[in-house]
């Protein structure tokens, strides 16, 4: 694909989990009057709708079925970030731990990747401006020549307290709670980065931005600036 020819720009935003990667891009993206793509969202919809349905995480036919009826039906809203399936609107039910490690589970199929790799290209590619698209494997697959690919980290710790954080609507979170998502972090980190399609990893063009340190505003300033000095605004 010949980004040069795209009809709007893209900046490709990976990163493993709880970095923050969806807070800062929303953002961003409303800043700069652009669209937003959440593609982990498109994995944690489809992996629901496997869950709601008793379908096999490892079914490949099965699954490969709910993505095609899931890409036929999908109404999205660019604004809102709302999934719509069948009608009803299954965001909500996207954003658990549950739904999470699911997804990661079935990401590591290779039909589930290239079946949903259209529909992520298309939905950033709507866009009459530009589009910031996040997930695990942007700048690597789904968009290898974005005009700027960004790596978003922090330290485990760091983000598993904002996870808890998020959990918790703000609630101070004990000790244990705290080892325990930390654990399941960790454990989503070895599984996105061994996979054998499309693995977590920083793309060799892409700049680490790390935000162990910084609060979102001032990451969300550090994005812009990236994409400013790239002359992409």
């Amino acid at each position: 694909m010949n980004q040069s020819k795209q009809r709007c720009i893209i900046v490709a935003v990976d990163g493993p989990a709880g970095s923050g990667k969806s807070s800062v891009c929303s953002k961003a993206c409303k800043r700069l009057g652009w669209t937003y793509v959440n593609t982990g969202f498109l994995y944690r919809a489809v992996a629901y709708i496997c869950r709601q349905r008793q379908v096999a995480l490892d079914d490949e036919q099965a699954i490969g079925t709910v993505i095609d009826e899931f890409t036929k039906s999908l109404v999205w809203d660019p604004e809102t970030q709302a999934v719509w399936f069948q009608g009803e609107n299954i965001s909500g039910h996207l954003y658990t731990d549950l739904a999470g490690k699911d997804a990661s589970l079935i990401a590591k199929n290779p039909l589930v990747r290239s079946k949903l790799l259209p529909l992520q290209r298309d939905l950033a590619l709507r866009s009459p401006v530009g589009a910031i698209v996040d997930g695990r494997d942007i700048g690597t697959v789904v968009f290898p020549d974005a005009d700027l690919k960004v790596f978003l980290t922090a330290s485990i710790d760091e983000r598993a307290r904002r996870r808890i954080h998020q959990l918790k609507d703000g609630e101070v979170a004990s000790s244990e709670e705290l080892e325990t998502i930390k654990a399941s972090i960790l454990a989503r980190d070895t599984q996105d980065a061994a996979r054998g399609v499309a693995p977590l990893i920083q793309a060799d063009d892409a700049i680490l931005l790390d935000t162990s340190h910084l609060k979102i505003d001032s990451t969300i300033e550090k994005l812009i600036e990236l994409i400013q000095e790239k002359n992409l605004v």
